[in-house]
């Protein structure tokens, strides 16, 4: 993707160059927990926008966000909508049910784009990246009993997954493939919702499974299940992104605000939470406290599931372009869909410039 593009909506890119640059100047304290005046005027005339996110530690910026201010100051009243799976988030955000994404990047977001019901890429949300523990790929107490202990004693074997060509498709494609396998070689099991997944590995019902936070940890401490593998540590990829509805899109200036308080909130969240250096720091301690409400963890479960977020909140769109490329050769994705046509650098790169103003 070029550096400078006019974007679908108006405008123009800034050069990847610039971004950083500016993003070196911007703010990277917490704003007030009760809201003022911002860019619009008064916080008592707020602009509403509905996100849309599963309930993990991994939508940790976003809880930040609401609950610390971040987008106060900039007239917006977010509200956070859970749900137990990326598909329905990508559905609904497409129909323009809800204003903004943030979940997975699926099979099923490109095809909605190919069949003209549009969202658009458009921030980093977090990564499966070396070092942290996210997700996993679990062997039942059964299967693991009967000697599956290794990535080549899941050929033939029956995997969990949540919907054809989700995230964890990708992910055991990816970690089969760096084992000398393919996704061909074993059973996927779509079952819909996490905890679905949870239940039939726990009974034995399938083989393995790829679980994230909390689930995972939690299977694996009750001696439910055997991890074989953390994948963070095994695929590198930008697996979870911010995405905006074609409507929100085109209202430009509410899409910038929203971008430039979820940049602040990540830029907070990586400096004092997932970088904390001092566990007893009270602001560390304040936004585990808030990312446990939302999720139902206790603070010191949460510290244990922090994600990497790009600290510009910048998406890795080569890697979405990797992603997309996988999926068509697996036949999930059809047509001549391109990544570029999917994403849309110019909001992060506009809220940029606006922080470093």
């Amino acid at each position: 993707m070029r550096a400078m593009k006019r974007t679908r909506f108006g405008g123009m890119f800034l050069s990847a160059a610039l971004a950083v640059a500016l993003a070196a100047c911007g703010s990277g304290g917490a704003p007030a927990a009760s809201g003022g005046a911002g860019p619009s005027g008064a916080s008592a005339n707020k602009t509403t926008v509905t996100v849309g996110t599963t309930p993990l530690v991994s939508s940790a910026p976003l809880y930040v966000a609401k609950d610390m201010g971040f987008w106060d100051k900039y007239g917006l009243q977010v509200e956070i909508k859970t749900f137990q799976a990326a598909q329905p988030i990508s559905v609904a955000t497409a129909a323009g049910d809800l204003d903004v994404s943030a979940t997975g990047v699926t099979a099923s977001l490109f095809n909605l784009f190919e069949g003209g019901k549009k969202m658009y890429l458009v921030a980093d949300k977090g990564r499966i990246w070396p070092g942290q523990h996210f997700q996993a790929l679990l062997v039942s107490n059964r299967a693991w009993d009967e000697g599956v202990t290794s990535a080549a004693a899941l050929k033939g074997k029956k995997i969990g997954i949540t919907q054809t060509g989700s995230t964890f498709d990708y992910l055991l494609g990816k970690y089969l493939e760096q084992n000398g396998m393919k996704l061909a070689d074993v059973t996927r099991t779509p079952l819909g919702e996490l905890s679905n997944m949870a239940s039939a590995l726990e009974s034995g019902q399938v083989d393995a499974a790829i679980l994230p936070q909390p689930l995972a940890g939690k299977l694996i401490n009750e001696k439910k299940g055997h991890a074989l593998v953390w994948l963070d540590d095994a695929v590198k990829t930008d697996l979870l992104a911010i995405a905006y509805s074609p409507k929100f899109a085109q209202n430009r200036d509410v899409a910038v605000r929203f971008m430039q308080g979820y940049i602040e909130a990540v830029k907070w969240y990586m400096d004092h939470v997932f970088q904390a250096k001092n566990p007893n720091d009270p602001e560390y301690q304040k936004a585990l406290a808030i990312v446990g409400k939302y999720t139902s963890e206790q603070p010191d479960q949460v510290a244990k599931e922090l994600v990497y977020v790009d600290p510009g909140a910048s998406l890795w769109a080569d890697n979405i372009q990797e992603q997309l490329d996988w999926y068509k050769a697996q036949g999930f994705v059809k047509g001549n869909i391109r990544a570029e046509d999917v994403i849309d650098l110019s909001f992060q790169q506009e809220a940029m410039q606006k922080l470093g103003r």
